[in-house]
């Protein structure tokens, strides 16, 4: 609902939106959540940047508005310099019901690569 702003990213500052959403695992930034029908998706791909080793507290947020029950759902993401961490872990009781897993960081993909990656699945 309320958008990021550069400010609200700075992770070096404690007090900084990110931050403080990222110190407390069960804070959930609130989404403008719009009506989709999950049930004409068997597999979702879901990307965010990474953060502290793990997705935003929004995804969560994201996850848990809608039902995903026996979906699959494979993560992408871009990185400063670390990996997935506990990324599938920490995102799991979100949608306790899906199989998550962790897809690929896109980084440097180029639009051939990250085409591949895709048809891959």
């Amino acid at each position: 609902k309320v958008p990021y702003t550069k400010l609200d990213l700075d992770w070096m500052n404690k007090k900084s939106r990110s931050s403080v959403e990222m110190s407390d695992k069960k804070y959930r930034p609130a989404i403008m959540k719009k009506e989709m029908d999950m049930s004409s998706y068997d597999e979702i791909l879901l990307g965010f940047p990474i953060w502290w080793y793990v997705a935003p507290t929004i995804i969560n947020t994201f996850l848990e508005a809608y039902d995903f029950s026996g979906k699959k759902i494979v993560l992408f993401a871009t990185s400063g310099g670390s990996g997935f961490g506990n990324t599938v872990k920490e995102l799991q009781s979100s949608a306790p019901d899906a199989v998550i897993t962790e897809g690929r960081l896109l980084n440097c993909g180029t639009k051939q690569e990250i085409s591949e990656w895709v048809n891959s699945l």
